[in-house]
């Protein structure tokens, strides 16, 4: 009997979802001309299963049936499963109908072993070269098949963004026993293809720029853990190995779950070793960008990573003689030994102490969990009392009495301005006139008049905002500067008057001494960006269009922030060929894009309920069949419904077909 694309999808999805690997970072591809698709480098994610895991990628095997009878496997040909198989246009036309709607960033393409293995690898590069020649630009992932030959898979490799090999076990031994077919070299082998072919391209483009790119995001692998005996210590050593000989990106864990029937060869486990995934993958981090070599990771004369401890913690309590580290002398490295302290967070301790010494309350303000850190840290203003900032309190910041001070009861000079960045840049431009920095500043038609305020209106200039920008990014640069603009868009109440303390104090007046760095001011705009931010790249992820005629889309959302013109340039680039409509129903207005420029849109709210009632039936079957697939990919065992709220919080829920059964 022929089956269904539904039933195909969901047997095919469900066959590959114990593959973790589902990054889609690591290379950045423009869009050039009118396509469909562009790659990201830092990787997008879509939604979150209810086990809390990322869905970036289509992830789907082209077929389940397969020659080999690995014992940890769920497709092995010994286990009574229902089988199926792909066409390459069925897995074009699911791919493109899926990014067209933003449900995903690209393809991930795995298979069963059908008759050899060249055979299989044959119909994956056959299927992703129809996909590229169908115009599609978006990110492939695609497994290559053990003791697939050098040519298939430098051919792989001209079309798919990463390749990777699934080593599985960590040991000969455990390979022999529980697949008997699969060795070490029927692994390594393709890996140092991969490899050497990267190198090689790499090279030639360097003589050649016209020379096709192999595989630019890398090679990945995968160990399975806990289906054999191997310690921590050995699935660490393996994985340092592979990312010093074989130049992976990732190593990806999985913890093992009884998928492939009864047998006596695998261990009776009574849940999946999730704990000890999550310990792996943290001692990975350490090891791969924290600067940890593998001794310091994990004790040889214990090698099992302690379950209960992560693994930079359980350094720090070994090795007591290396702490506590001060903040603003110690360098990076040693910086990022501190449990609590992240990449960000250092490199952002770093940057900013050379403008001035670094208090504990603003590693709070920089999002250090001090919780964790405290006992390993030494800074400046670590008491007990809560700290208050002084004369310029934050956003949100209160006096330690809760009183008037003499300071408040004098005269407040407040600019009031329009509603607007440009209102904002205007006020700017008035107070380096004047040379008199206000003590707040308030949008048009606000709060009543104080009983000490004295209001100034000042009536915004294109002119005079357009000198400010300019200036901005001469004295502050481009990246300083656009953390301004994203601060402002979070709308909160104090972000104007905070924007006028920073710049003010960052910036030289004419005939004065330079004036000391406002960190506090500083600390709160980054942070606000990096909200902003968030948001943005939130939006990015789970906007969904719904096609509303012939190639036109419409996406409704309702951003925590105003993030629109964050996201404006990404959705032109990776939907250039196509019509669409994103509207922000909280602030009513969107951005509509003709396949040639975008332009603001307001709607009434006639034209927007009628955008929100879709009755195309090839929209539905679209819709149904990501629902499919959504819950086809989820692992009942791994289920975490806390981890999956926090990572797709319910107020995103409304517009996301994969929630609305």
């Amino acid at each position: 009997m022929t089956l269904q694309l539904e039933d195909k999808l969901s047997i095919l999805a469900d066959a590959a979802k114990y593959d973790v690997s589902c990054a889609s970072s690591g290379h950045r591809r423009s869009n050039k001309g009118r396509r469909l698709g562009n790659t990201s480098s830092s990787g997008i994610c879509h939604t979150y299963t209810e086990d809390g895991r990322c869905v970036s990628l289509l992830k789907i095997l082209y077929t389940n049936f397969c020659i080999y009878d690995c014992a940890y496997c769920i497709n092995r040909c010994s286990n009574d499963i229902r089988r199926t198989a792909f066409t390459p246009a069925e897995v074009v036309t699911l791919t493109i109908d899926f990014y067209r709607r933003n449900y995903i960033e690209g393809l991930f393409l795995s298979s069963g072993i059908l008759r050899s293995p060249d055979d299989t690898m044959e119909r994956l590069v056959r299927t992703v070269q129809l996909l590229r020649e169908q115009g599609f630009n978006g990110y492939i992932h695609l497994k290559c098949v053990p003791f697939a030959s050098k040519h298939l898979i430098e051919q792989a490799g001209l079309y798919a963004d990463r390749l990777s090999v699934n080593i599985e076990l960590p040991s000969e031994k455990s390979l022999q026993l529980l697949t008997r077919d699969k060795t070490f070299n029927s692994v390594l082998e393709p890996m140092g293809v991969i490899r050497e072919t990267i190198v090689e391209t790499r090279e030639n483009r360097k003589r050649l720029r016209h020379t096709p790119r192999f595989a630019p995001a890398g090679q990945s692998t995968q160990l399975i853990v806990g289906a054999s005996p191997e310690s921590d210590l050995e699935i660490l050593g393996l994985a340092h190995n592979l990312y010093q000989h074989q130049a992976l990106k990732r190593v990806y864990y999985s913890a093992y779950v009884p998928a492939g029937g009864a047998d006596d060869r695998l261990p009776g486990l009574a849940e999946p070793p999730l704990v000890r995934e999550n310990r792996l993958y943290q001692a990975d981090w350490l090891i791969r960008l924290y600067g940890f070599n593998l001794d310091e990771v994990i004790d040889r004369k214990s090698p099992y990573l302690d379950l209960n401890v992560d693994p930079k913690q359980a350094f720090a309590q070994r090795h007591p003689a290396l702490f506590p580290v001060d903040v603003n002398g110690a360098d990076r490295e040693m910086i990022l030994k501190v449990p609590g302290i992240g990449l960000k967070s250092a490199d952002q301790i770093v940057r900013l102490r050379r403008r001035g010494r670094i208090r504990y309350e603003h590693l709070k303000q920089m999002g250090v969990v001090l919780s964790r850190a405290r006992p390993f840290i030494r800074c400046e203003g670590m008491p007990t009392t809560q700290w208050t900032p002084g004369s310029t309190p934050g956003i949100g910041a209160k006096t330690q009495t809760g009183r008037i001070s003499a300071d408040a009861a004098e005269t407040r000079t407040v600019f009031v301005v329009e509603n607007s960045f440009d209102g904002l840049l205007t006020a700017v431009f008035e107070a380096y006139e004047t040379g008199r920095q206000p003590d707040g500043i308030e949008d048009a038609g606000g709060e009543q008049l104080g009983l000490f305020e004295r209001r100034i209106h000042v009536a915004c200039d294109p002119v005079k905002s357009e000198r400010v920008w300019k200036g901005l990014r001469k004295h502050l640069g481009a990246k300083r500067r656009r953390m301004l603009f994203e601060a402002y868009l979070s709308n909160d109440s104090r972000v104007k008057t905070v924007i006028l303390r920073w710049v003010w104090s960052a910036l030289p007046v004419r005939g004065k001494p330079r004036r000391r760095l406002d960190l506090d001011s500083q600390l709160q705009i980054e942070k606000l960006s990096q909200k902003v931010r968030r948001e943005a790249h939130r939006m990015k992820g789970f906007i969904r269009f719904q096609k509303t005629g012939d190639n036109q889309y419409v996406a409704l959302v309702a951003p925590r922030y105003d993030v629109l013109p964050l996201i404006r340039r990404h959705f032109e680039s990776r939907f250039a060929d196509q019509r669409w409509i994103i509207y922000d129903t909280v602030r009513n207005y969107g951005l509509f894009y003709n396949r040639d420029q975008t332009r603001e849109i307001r709607l009434d709210p006639v034209e927007l309920t009628g955008l929100s009632h879709i009755e195309l039936e090839e929209e539905q079957l679209c819709q149904t069949l990501w629902q499919r697939y959504f819950y086809a990919v989820n692992i009942a065992e791994r289920n975490n419904p806390k981890l999956h709220l926090r990572q797709l919080p319910r107020r995103f829920w409304r517009y996301l077909p994969e929630k609305q059964i």
